[in-house]
């Protein structure tokens, strides 16, 4: 090296020691992304789209004659558009929905009968006996563009909060 200094500072050596300390405990940063993650899933039951903002299909026209609430996939007794999160082992933190029906909605698929020759079910005042249903995939979870520069926003001010705890003293 043709050059250097040395740096000896009792403020930039604490800070560095927030640093590392915030860097062993990261929880407080994770418990914000899960709450962004689910608030950002959450809205996307009002805007009824994708992560990347592109529109779910329509309800099927007999059903949404007599369907019972706001919009798709939000009912009166439907929880499905309640979004919870959890933190994964210390290290992580995931969000979606423990409701049963959740995933063939979030990423469509066909139901066919388990112990019977055909499903059964009433809609639009009519009772239909099928062999299966393709409920079309409107996809709620996920993350996109924004959603990932807002969850780096929290893990930089977590680390700048974590640095800037304590200033130097002039």
């Amino acid at each position: 090296m043709a050059a250097s200094i040395t740096l000896d500072s009792i403020d930039v050596d604490a800070a560095l020691a927030r640093l590392y300390d915030a860097a062993g405990d990261v929880t407080p940063a994770l418990k914000n992304i899960g709450e962004y993650g689910a608030k950002s899933t959450r809205a996307r039951f009002l805007s009824e789209t994708d992560p990347e903002g592109n529109p779910w299909p329509d309800l099927n026209p007999l059903y949404a004659k007599t369907k019972k609430g706001p919009g798709k996939l939000r009912g009166e007794t439907r929880a499905l558009s309640q979004i919870v999160w959890q933190l994964v082992e210390d290290s992580g933190v995931e969000w979606g929905s423990n409701e049963v029906y959740a995933r063939i909605h979030n990423e469509g698929g066909t139901i066919v009968p388990k112990n019977a020759a055909a499903l059964v079910f009433s809609m639009g005042g009519q009772t239909f006996h099928v062999k299966s249903v393709t409920i079309p995939r409107r996809q709620f979870l996920g993350t996109n563009g924004h959603d990932i520069e807002e969850i780096l926003g929290i893990v930089l001010d977590h680390f700048a909060d974590a640095v800037e705890h304590q200033k130097p003293t002039p």
